[in-house]
């Protein structure tokens, strides 16, 4: 049966997150919910990973199988007409029967985005995490290079997940600033449940004097959760892309539904 690749971009302010959850509402769910009814049977989406509640997405990735072969274009903009405008499908793509949204993917890369200062404009809100004490930029900076090369993270990863390992692969964390504060961007193979908030609530620590840089590698080496610093708030997160390599298309067109 055809396979087809999403990208996804989304704010996710209003949601529970990416997975289905018996409390609210879900980014899966509403796309599952557009293409079975569109498709006219039930379609199960996946992604390349969960998003927490309040995290936001530039580009994710999923997938889907259908019964039929789909007009791409046609579904494209019939999907985004049903959903509701802070969700957008940006990419439609009929891809290999190889190729899985989660286990093909090499890599993701998630921006943290922190305002300093006592007043936070209205326009950015829901998308930084204001921090209205005083931050060491350079310590910041040195901090965050403790994360970088493979380590267990187990100390940074919260309960809630099924995985294989806690270790991972964290290839670069860039402090760049910009208007109204920084943003920290992290690069790696793979991030566990709440990891990258949770280096980032630590990182603040360091930044603000509760805590040494040098304690870090003791983190590390603690695989305890309660170790860690306190994970840093959802709404500051968003996922940048999911990296595939050597991702091919199937077909460059595909007939009507």
């Amino acid at each position: 049966m055809p396979k087809y690749k999403l990208t996804i971009s989304y704010d996710g302010s209003a949601y529970v997150g990416w997975q289905i959850q018996p409390n609210g509402t879900s980014i899966q769910g509403l796309l599952e919910e557009a293409l079975s009814t569109l498709l006219k049977t039930q379609t199960r989406v996946i992604g390349a990973g969960r998003t927490d509640a309040g995290v936001h997405a530039l580009r994710q990735a999923a997938h889907f199988v259908s019964e039929q072969e789909c007009d791409t274009s046609l579904l494209l903009r019939s999907m985004n007409g049903m959903l509701p405008h802070d969700i957008r499908v940006l990419e439609l793509e009929l891809v290999l029967d190889t190729f899985h949204a989660q286990y093909s993917a090499g890599g993701k890369e998630y921006h943290y985005h922190l305002w300093l200062g006592p007043i936070v404009t209205p326009f950015v809100r829901l998308y930084r995490h204001q921090v209205t004490f005083p931050l060491d930029l350079e310590l910041l900076r040195r901090a965050a290079q403790e994360f970088v090369g493979t380590h267990d993270f187990a100390t940074f990863a919260n309960l809630g997940s099924s995985v294989k390992t806690t270790v991972r692969n964290i290839k670069r964390i860039d402090v760049v600033e910009q208007e109204g504060g920084v943003r920290l961007e992290f690069e790696g193979n793979g991030f566990l449940y709440k990891m990258v908030r949770n280096i980032v609530g630590t990182l603040i620590e360091v930044a603000s004097g509760k805590r040494e840089w040098h304690e870090i590698r003791a983190l590390l080496a603690a695989k305890d959760r309660r170790a860690g610093g306190i994970a840093a708030p959802a709404r500051g997160l968003c996922l940048m892309h999911v990296k595939y390599e050597n991702l091919e298309c199937a077909k460059t067109h595909s007939p009507k539904l």
